[in-house]
């Protein structure tokens, strides 16, 4: 509150991810790429989405409306180690070629972890002799290479379904080569984005059944289905459908130039490129101080920004020492856990948290207030109907800024979702699409498809 926040940046415009560049050294998302879920889900607590920008966004107004919120706060104006006698963090920066040094009290990185891709360790691949990239190089000027070609895709990301929908409509063949299938969700259910069907109340109800049960019984359970990994994509499944797409199994390793084998012990002797959307590891250099051998009292940057900023204020105290020592040491306990569950080498997510105390933490120490919904109207609307980022923001609890305007923009967003054609809406998206790729067969799929190798 009335603390000067400085943040600094490598890329050009604000947006993060959804600020496209050409250097394909960055992460990027593609001119292509459309938000997975709607803006009535994503957009800020105390900035409404625009009415005119259809449900889910593209990468462009993705971008646009976070450069507008910035615009909207004054924020641009402000867009990084401990200085000698340990009292300060001492930034270094290189602004416009001129090297400068800073001075804070507090430090946050919120760079994300979305940095360093993650290649996969294949057996032999000094053999090949065609295109072997990660996806984070794919960028669609480029997408002429692939004429004619034979490609195969390793992983079944979103980042993966991008780079199929630009490339598919060039290459000869495409493949997708993955080693333990997943179960993919369609953005759309019953005419309607699929995120409007979670609301706060079903969160809350699956954040309780999590921390209660199974209970004794846990051990008579079948495998937890998260053992194979939920994505949401409206073309994959159509894709494979129409034989324009072809499941394979994992790459065991590379047999030549152009040759393959993979891990069912099939081979393909005429792969040109295979592109690979295997994942990202943090980039931590710019704080290497971040390691094992510090102690947990570095917590904060573990922590979301409606937490951290009250934590940096003093609003809400961290746990004592004792009590994170002992909460990490539970957290590695049962991630230890999942992992021996987890039969695919190579494919566990470290970052995965306990949602159901995760959320509580950062509710209460956000001060958002959500635990106390008094007026009956409202209170059911919450409930109920849209889970919007404008709670946040509804009551006055002494550790957050309230925005006046969040009730009526909790029951615009409501009345507005119950007034749209989605269905219309969608069509007229897919019409409007510059991707060649054939749009799903079934805007109302509603089943759960586990794509597994054939």
């Amino acid at each position: 509150m009335g603390s000067r926040l400085p943040c600094f940046k490598r890329r050009k415009q604000v947006g993060g991810l959804w600020a496209y560049t050409k250097d394909p050294s960055m992460t990027t998302a593609l001119p292509s790429t459309r938000a997975l879920i709607s803006k009535y889900t994503c957009g800020m607590s105390d900035f409404p989405m625009p009415d005119h920008y259809p449900p889910h966004l593209t990468q462009a107004q993705f971008q646009e409306y976070m450069e507008s919120y910035a615009k909207h706060f004054d924020l641009l104006k402000d867009i990084v180690s401990r200085n000698d006698n340990d009292t300060k963090w001492r930034v270094e920066v290189t602004v416009n070629g001129v090297p400068r040094v800073e001075e804070f009290d507090k430090l946050a990185l919120c760079h994300g972890y979305q940095t360093y891709p993650e290649m996969p360790k294949f057996e032999c691949k000094e053999k090949f002799e065609d295109i072997l990239m990660h996806a984070q190089q794919f960028r669609p000027e480029d997408v002429e290479k692939y004429k004619g070609k034979n490609v195969v895709m390793v992983g079944m990301s979103s980042t993966a379904t991008d780079v199929i929908n630009n490339i598919i409509s060039h290459a000869a063949n495409m493949y997708l080569s993955h080693r333990r299938g997943m179960y993919i969700f369609p953005t759309w259910r019953d005419k309607t984005p699929a995120d409007l069907l979670l609301s706060w109340r079903r969160r809350r109800t699956g954040f309780l059944l999590q921390r209660y049960l199974p209970g004794p019984g846990a051990s008579y359970l079948r495998p937890a289905s998260c053992s194979v990994p939920p994505g949401a994509s409206d073309t994959i499944i159509p894709l494979l459908q129409a034989g324009r797409l072809t499941s394979l199994h994992g790459i065991k390793r590379f047999l030549g130039p152009r040759s393959i084998e993979f891990t069912d012990g099939s081979v393909l002797d005429d792969i040109d490129a295979v592109v690979c959307a295997t994942g990202y590891t943090a980039d931590l250099t710019v704080a290497p101080f971040l390691s094992s051998s510090r102690p947990p009292n570095y917590s904060g940057p573990e922590l979301l920004p409606m937490a951290v900023s009250n934590i940096f204020r003093h609003a809400h105290p961290l746990p004592s020492l004792t009590q994170m020592e002992s909460a990490v040491d539970a957290h590695h306990a049962w991630l230890a856990a999942r992992y021996a569950a987890d039969t695919t080498p190579g494919s566990f997510d470290r970052s995965m948290v306990k949602s159901w105390e995760f959320q509580g933490f950062l509710h209460e120490a956000a001060g958002t207030g959500m635990e106390n919904l008094g007026e009956p109207r409202l209170s059911w609307v919450m409930n109920h109907g849209v889970e919007t980022a404008h709670a946040f923001r509804v009551f006055e609890t002494g550790k957050r800024r309230a925005w006046e305007g969040a009730r009526e923009a909790i029951l615009r967003v409501n009345r507005d979702v119950a007034s749209v054609d989605f269905y219309a809406l969608r069509r007229l998206s897919l019409t409007r699409a510059t991707n060649t790729h054939s749009p799903p067969t079934s805007p109302t799929q509603t089943q759960i498809i586990s794509a597994q190798p054939s």
